[in-house]
């Protein structure tokens, strides 16, 4: 079964791929600010994409 990625999970990623290109390293924090969300939002964010959603 092919894994299903939210719309907010896109919002995650694509976060994530604009702040690797800008910056090199991605943290937490890093995204948290980006998006304006807390670091707890962000590594929940991360382990439901982790786990394939």
């Amino acid at each position: 079964m092919k894994p299903v990625i939210t719309p907010s999970g896109e919002d995650y990623l694509e976060a994530i791929l604009v702040l690797h290109k800008k910056m090199g390293m991605v943290r937490s924090v890093d995204v948290a600010r980006h998006m304006e969300v807390s670091k707890p939002s962000v590594c929940h964010a991360v382990a439901v994409l982790r786990d394939g959603g």
